[in-house]
C-alpha cells in the first residue's frame, strides 16, 4: 500500500522547477523529474494526496498540473485530515520548523524539507528533539549527495583505492552559507564530526530594524571557508568562480568532479615518479536525485534507517553554517563547532 503524501507549500521546488531547468539535462548531473511532485509521482510506493498552500491559486494550480485530490490552505487541517505518513515542507523558510514541529507531534513519519531547513540553531535543537523523540525520518533538500556522480565519487573513495581521504574543496564560494556546496562536501567526506570552521563572507544583509548582528536575511555568500573535523580531515570552500567544481584529495590521489555532477575523474600518486596518473572510472549512469530523495526516505519510513540525507548529516551542516556567521562577525577567527552561544541568530535565504 503506497504511503500517503501531502505537500505543503506549492512554489517551484514543490511543482514547477523542471521547467526552468530542462536545459541543464544533458551538461549537469542533473536529470528530471526535480520537483518534490515529480520524484513523488514518479515513485509508486507513494501517492499524492493533498497539498497545502496559503495563495489558493497557486495550490489549484498544482493540484491540476499534478492531479492531487484535495487542497488545503491551512497546514494543520491538511495533517489532521489527510493523517499523511509523508509531508514535503516546501514554504518559506520562516514556516519551516513550526511546520515540521506540529507534523512530528501529529503523526508523520517523514519529511523532505527544503533548504534551509530552518533559521536558526535554536529552532533546529527543537525540531532535532521532536523528530527524534518522535521517530520521524527527514530527507533534506539539498541533493547532490543524491546524484550519482558524487555517490560514485564517495563510493570510490570509501573502496581504499587512492588512499584516506584528506581534504574536500569547492571553487565556487560565493554560494550561502546554507547552500547546496556545504552539505555536499559534507558528503564527499563521509560527514564527520566537526570540530572547528574559520569563514570570511560577503555581504551580510541585517533583517530590517536589525542592529545586533542577530538576524540577516538573505543568507550571506562565503567567500572562505575551512572546517576541520574529528578525524583529521577539513574541508575548504574558495569564491574562486568555478562553479560546479569539487575534488576530494586522498593520501595517494585525487578526484574531480566537473561541471556540476556531469563528469567524473580520478587520478593515481605514482610515487616513484610523484605523478598523478590517470585512475579507470567506468561511465556514470545518470537519476534522477529528487526520485532518489523519494526512495532513501521511503526506506527510511520503512524500516526506521536513516539514508544519505539523514537528520544526523543535516546537523553538521547546520552547525556549520551558523558558526560561519559567527566567524566571520569576530573578524574571521576559528570558532568551535558546535556553538554554545548566539544558538538564537536568525538567518534566513529568502
Amino acid at each position: 500500500m503506497a504511503h500517503k503524501v501531502a505537500i505543503i507549500g506549492c512554489g517551484r521546488m514543490a511543482t514547477t522547477i523542471d521547467d526552468e531547468v530542462a536545459n541543464l539535462v544533458g551538461t549537469s548531473g542533473l536529470v528530471l523529474p526535480y520537483c518534490h511532485a515529480g520524484g513523488y509521482a514518479a515513485v509508486a510506493e507513494t501517492e499524492m494526496v493533498a497539498a497545502c498552500d496559503v495563495d489558493e491559486e497557486r495550490l489549484r494550480n498544482a493540484q491540476r498540473r499534478w492531479n492531487i485530490p484535495r487542497g488545503y490552505t491551512d497546514y494543520r487541517e491538511c495533517i489532521d485530515r489527510e493523517k499523511p505518513e509523508i509531508i514535503s515542507v516546501t514554504t518559506r523558510p520562516e514556516q519551516h520548523a513550526e511546520i515540521m514541529l506540529y507534523a512530528a507531534e501529529h503523526g508523520v513519519k517523514g519529511m523532505y524539507v527544503e533548504k534551509p531547513l530552518v533559521c536558526s540553531l535554536e529552532e533546529t535543537d527543537r525540531v532535532a528533539e521532536a523528530l527524534r523523540r518522535n521517530d520521524v525520518q527527514l530527507e533534506f533538500g539539498p541533493m547532490r549527495r543524491n546524484w550519482a556522480v558524487f555517490q560514485r565519487a564517495r563510493a570510490l573513495a570509501e573502496s581504499g583505492e587512492l588512499g584516506e581521504a584528506r581534504a574536500a574543496i569547492a571553487l565556487n564560494g560565493g554560494t550561502p552559507c546554507g547552500g547546496h556546496v556545504l552539505d555536499t562536501l559534507l558528503y564527499l567526506l563521509g560527514d564527520p564530526e566537526p570540530v572547528s570552521v574559520r569563514a570570511t563572507l560577503g555581504k551580510l544583509s541585517p533583517a530590517d530594524g536589525d542592529t545586533t548582528n542577530m538576524r540577516f536575511k538573505p543568507d550571506a555568500p562565503m567567500e572562505f571557508a575551512r572546517a576541520l573535523f574529528t578525524n583529521g580531515t577539513q574541508l575548504a570552500v574558495l569564491r574562486a568562480g568555478l562553479p560546479g567544481e569539487y575534488e576530494l584529495a586522498l593520501t595517494e590521489g585525487t578526484i574531480r568532479i566537473s561541471n556540476d555532477g556531469h563528469h567524473l575523474r580520478a587520478r593515481r600518486l605514482d610515487k616513484p615518479t610523484r605523478q598523478f596518473l590517470e585512475h579507470a572510472v567506468s561511465e556514470v549512469e545518470h537519476w534522477s536525485g529528487t526520485e532518489r530523495k523519494v526512495r532513501d526516505l521511503v526506506e527510511a519510513v520503512r524500516t526506521g534507517r536513516p539514508q544519505v540525507s539523514s537528520l544526523a548529516a543535516t546537523l553538521i551542516s547546520q552547525e556549520l553554517g551558523y558558526a560561519m556567521y559567527e566567524s566571520h562577525l569576530r573578524g574571521g577567527v576559528e570558532v568551535a563547532v558546535p556553538l554554545t552561544e548566539n544558538r538564537e541568530r536568525w538567518v534566513s535565504s529568502w
